[in-house]
C-alpha cells in the first residue's frame, strides 16, 4: 500500500474496518486555504471481504440527499443527469453527507488507507448536504464503518444515491 502524502478532490479511498471488511470514501472537498486544513469525505456503501476496484466503486452509491436549498448552483447538464438517474429528487438537487477529516489527524492513520484512483465529481456536493460529522479519529472510523454507518446516516435522514449521478460533464 502506498503512502498517501496528497489527497484531492475525486479521490477514492479504501480502509478496512473492524469488521474486516473493507469501505470506500470519496473525497468531495479539500480546504488548504489557511491552516488547519481538511477534507470532506461523502460515504460509500462500498461493504465487502473483497477490496474494491476503481470499477465496483463507480458502480456503488454514497450517503445523500435530495436537497431544495442548494446553496452553488450546479450546471444544466449535472442537473439533468441527477434527474435522470434518480428521477424521484427532481425538483431537489443532491448533496452529500460530509465526514470531515483534519489532514493534522489524517497523516496519523493514512498507511492504512489506500487510493484506488480519482473520478471528477460535481463542485460543492458536501456544501449541498445537510450536515456531517467529525471522522478525525482512527478509532472512531473503525467504529463508525462497523455497520454503525447503515443505520446511523439514515437516520439522519440521509439516502443512497448513484455516483454515477454526481460525475461531472
Amino acid at each position: 500500500m502506498k503512502k498517501n502524502k496528497e489527497v484531492n478532490k475525486g479521490d477514492l479511498l479504501t480502509f478496512k474496518a473492524a469488521d474486516g471488511k473493507y469501505k470506500a470514501l470519496l473525497c468531495t472537498s479539500v480546504y488548504k486555504d489557511k491552516s488547519p486544513h481538511n477534507f470532506s469525505f461523502a460515504v460509500l456503501t462500498y461493504d465487502s471481504i473483497e477490496k474494491p476496484t476503481f470499477e465496483k466503486i463507480l458502480e456503488g452509491e454514497f450517503f445523500g440527499i435530495g436537497n431544495r436549498y442548494s446553496c452553488f448552483a450546479y450546471s444544466d447538464n449535472e442537473v439533468e443527469r441527477m434527474w435522470t438517474l434518480h428521477p424521484e429528487i427532481n425538483p431537489y438537487h443532491l448533496g452529500s453527507y460530509g465526514l470531515i477529516i483534519w489532514r493534522k489527524e489524517f497523516v496519523k492513520f493514512r498507511d492504512n488507507i489506500e487510493i484506488i484512483g480519482n473520478i471528477e465529481i460535481i463542485d460543492h456536493l458536501d456544501k449541498n448536504g445537510n450536515g456531517g460529522m467529525n471522522g478525525s479519529d482512527w478509532n472512531f472510523l473503525q467504529d463508525f464503518f462497523n455497520e454503525k454507518f447503515k443505520t446511523i446516516l439514515p437516520d439522519r435522514g440521509q439516502k443512497v444515491f448513484k455516483i454515477k449521478a454526481i460525475l461531472r460533464d
